[in-house]
């Protein structure tokens, strides 16, 4: 008996983050004073729990967040309310972020999204790049940073040395413009999909917005940075390489997912226009059902009925896993929101506003400043989630400084696919240079170094383009 007891008390501890997770959810849709009080402890049940498994990043924000929680309640008459309110965000985000892990495990385990990824891997290499870069961004969009591990082992396992007819140049070269396509696809997913944690931050942080007003602007922008990509692969290929022909398939399971992911997308908009609630929210309700319904029918293979129980099963045995897996987005997200939340009440805009207006920073060259800060910070470690948080939380109402609040979100949100694929610290690199066995540096830096020097100019072309079009 004695030994049963932490063996269930670890069981329970397992299911911190779920509880979290629906109680977050009913003080959205029902507010009451008694759901909040069920999500704040159970998340930090859940931190507590992961403490030792998650990265020096998660770790040092969270120390942070700490001390600067110690200093400011010394400091402050009242700091209770303030903390309160910065927690209930970090419980959002935490929330946000598994919902989205839960459609993740769904496509994971799903021969469909394996078969549409070989579709995509066997293409004839004039249309290679395009395929996979937007065949990259739509994947990306159901399982974010899954992508990149899915389509850079597909890749790993296409290109062998017989498959490239005994050539290793070949080989060489095709593992290059595959993963650089790969990669830049994979930032188009910040600019493209309503369902992403860049959505989510700046709708939160930027009240004024909808999806609806950015999504005119976000959507050439990710328009430009494809066709830049594509012209780049194009001009820079290799001539006179004795390429073997390809082996291609229908393309009926590509299709077959497309749909899917534009059906799982109708449902967070269908969820967000019934209920009258946020897109942000929407996700919270329609992705975990999407994920749930996906992973239902793939267990239904395994012998008659709906695959519900099986599906539940699953979820229910391998829980740690699956909850646990967001460890590390849960705290750097939800600690940059609680960051946010404890900052920016604490600085005073309208001296900020004229400050900025004194050094010129105004307008369009607010953007492009905010824009080179995330890309720089980016650089040396400082996650995209944290100074755009910041900034977005600061500059809510943008017209303090003369800038519309769409030209803002966009040149962040740019920004944020930027610092993705050129900074040797995401976590998208970290994922290729396990694949790879190359150095992040040597990928970022050297491989896709010409497309950020030509890329970075020509946004900021573009955001004064926007201000023009739209101030």
């Amino acid at each position: 008996m004695n030994r049963e007891w932490p063996r269930r008390l670890r069981r329970l501890l397992d299911y911190a983050l779920p509880l979290c997770m629906a109680a977050t959810l009913v003080s959205l849709l029902f507010p009451n004073p008694l759901s909040p009080w069920i999500a704040r402890p159970t998340l930090l049940i859940y931190l507590l729990v992961q403490w030792r498994r998650k990265s020096k990043l998660a770790k040092g924000l969270l120390l942070f967040i700490a001390v600067l929680s110690i200093l400011i309640s010394v400091q402050s008459d009242d700091p209770l309310p303030q903390f309160l309110a910065a927690w209930d965000r970090f419980c959002f985000f935490a929330t946000f972020v598994s919902a989205l892990g839960l459609l993740r495990v769904s496509a994971m385990r799903s021969r469909l999204v394996r078969h549409a990824g070989q579709v995509l891997i066997r293409q004839r290499p004039a249309w290679r790049y395009p395929t996979l870069s937007i065949g990259t961004a739509v994947f990306g969009m159901i399982i974010n940073i899954g992508v990149i591990g899915l389509f850079g082992s597909m890749v790993q396992r296409s290109n062998s040395l017989s498959a490239a007819g005994g050539e290793r140049r070949v080989q060489a070269v095709r593992e290059r413009r595959m993963m650089l396509s790969i990669l830049r696809g994979f930032a188009l997913v910040p600019l493209l999909s309503p369902l992403g944690v860049t959505m989510a931050v700046m709708l939160s942080n930027m009240p004024s917005l909808r999806w609806s007003t950015i999504a005119p602007v976000a959507l050439p922008t990710a328009v430009l940075m494809f066709a830049i990509g594509w012209l780049l692969d194009w001009v820079l290929r290799p001539r006179n390489l004795k390429v073997p022909p390809v082996d291609r398939r229908s393309s009926k399971p590509l299709w077959q997912f497309t749909a899917l992911a534009a059906v799982i997308t109708a449902a967070v908009f269908l969820c967000g226009w019934i209920l009258d609630v946020r897109l942000p929210v929407a996700v919270l309700i329609a992705c975990p059902l999407s994920a749930f319904t996906w992973l239902s029918l793939q267990r239904r293979r395994l012998g008659g009925g709906t695959g519900a129980r099986r599906a539940a099963m699953l979820l229910y045995r391998h829980s740690r896993l699956i909850f646990g897996a967001n460890r590390n987005e849960v705290a750097i997200l939800g600690g940059s929101a609680f960051l946010g939340a404890l900052l920016v009440p604490a600085i005073d805009r309208d001296m900020l506003a004229e400050a900025l207006l004194h050094t010129g920073l105004y307008g369009p060259w607010f953007a492009v400043a905010a824009m080179m800060a995330v890309i720089l910070l980016s650089q040396i470690g400082l996650n995209p989630i944290v100074s755009v948080t910041l900034i977005a939380g600061l500059f809510a109402d943008t017209h303090e400084i003369g800038l519309e609040p769409v030209v803002l979100a966009v040149a962040l949100m740019s920004a944020w696919s930027l610092a993705m694929i050129t900074s040797p610290f995401t976590a998208a690199m970290q994922v290729l240079e396990q694949l790879l066995q190359r150095s992040s540096y040597m990928i970022a830096w050297r491989w896709d170094g010409l497309f950020f020097w030509i890329i970075v100019p020509t946004l900021c072309v573009w955001v004064f383009v926007l201000h023009s079009l739209l101030g």
